[in-house]
């Protein structure tokens, strides 16, 4: 396991940990972020975690304070908490995106985290590992084998459960900006939730029927999930992002957004 992946798991507990607490300053209204949007207590919460266990290993680039100084040329591109309206609305759907680029930006490792199922999705070059972070000790290089023996599944193991699952719906994120596309799809017998996390929805697309995004995509919002789903069939533009494990439905979706 990659020093940057233990890293993460390791920053993932602290910060689920943190959140269980329900302060009332992780729900306080602070500056805007890099990203655009207004940071909340819980964001930079996030952020200070995560940067002081990975900012030893390279640079971040974060939604909430844009570039950070680390130890090396590598950048790590960092969304601290995905689905913070969720997090303000107690609805359990959030968690993290983190990507590790190299200096020209490229991904060579990527993560996505759901703070609320305590779950990781991670590529470390090798394939598609998911990870529990319930009943663990803590992600260290000396009890690496012992502690994630039991909770780690390959990409093989869940692409045979998706395929094994007949799923019946897909998620369309930003929905209720796209009156229009939910109509056609429904014409279509395509049926869809919106979760209101990205980053999340995306690490999914291994499983549901397809991830649709109508609207301007962030690269804090979609570095890792990419890389992750890049044995997939993808098609993103300044204005959409589609993926899908299934040719005919991305087809047919993509088909119906270039109508739209």
């Amino acid at each position: 396991m990659s020093r940057f992946v233990e890293a993460c798991l390791k920053a993932s507990k602290e910060i689920i940990a943190n959140l269980s607490l329900h302060l009332k300053e992780h729900k306080q209204n602070y500056t805007t972020g890099a990203g655009g949007d207004v940071s909340i207590g819980a964001d930079l919460m996030c952020e200070r975690i995560f940067c002081e266990h990975l900012l030893e290993l390279a640079n971040i680039d974060s939604e909430e304070s844009g570039f950070l100084k680390g130890g090396s040329d590598d950048i790590i591109v960092l969304d601290p908490l995905d689905g913070s309206d969720n997090y303000l609305s107690n609805i359990p759907y959030y968690g993290a995106s983190i990507a590790l680029c190299d200096e020209r930006r490229e991904v060579r490792e990527a993560m996505i985290v759901n703070f609320c199922t305590q779950t990781a999705i991670f590529d470390t070059g090798d394939g598609i590992t998911k990870a529990s972070l319930v009943g663990t000790t803590d992600y260290m290089p000396n009890n690496t084998h012992d502690s994630l023996s039991a909770h780690l599944s390959h990409s093989s193991s869940l692409q045979a459960y998706a395929q094994a699952t007949q799923t019946k719906c897909g998620i369309f994120e930003k929905a209720y900006s796209n009156p229009k596309l939910c109509s056609k799809l429904f014409e279509q017998r395509l049926k869809f939730r919106s979760l209101g996390a990205l980053a999340i929805s995306i690490s999914l697309a291994h499983e549901v029927n397809f991830v649709l995004f109508g609207g301007k995509v962030r690269h804090y919002d979609c570095a890792a999930g990419l890389f992750l789903c890049r044995e997939l069939w993808i098609k993103h533009q300044n204005d959409f992002l589609l993926i899908s494990r299934n040719k005919q439905m991305f087809d047919m979706i993509a088909q119906i957004v270039a109508k739209d």
